[in-house]
């Protein structure tokens, strides 16, 4: 999730530096993901706890 993250920051940077819209909107989508991610893994050890 780290590395999922770390790279949608990259891909903002590269989307300003270069004034790419795609750029920001996958870095968006990027992040994003991690955050489903991160959100799935723990309703899931939740559900373990329980």
């Amino acid at each position: 999730m780290i590395a999922l993250v770390a790279w949608g920051l990259q891909l903002m940077q590269s989307a300003v530096d270069q004034q790419e819209f795609s750029l920001m909107l996958a870095g968006c989508l990027v992040c994003s993901a991690a955050v489903g991610l991160a959100t799935v893994m723990v309703m899931t050890l939740n559900d373990f706890l329980l």
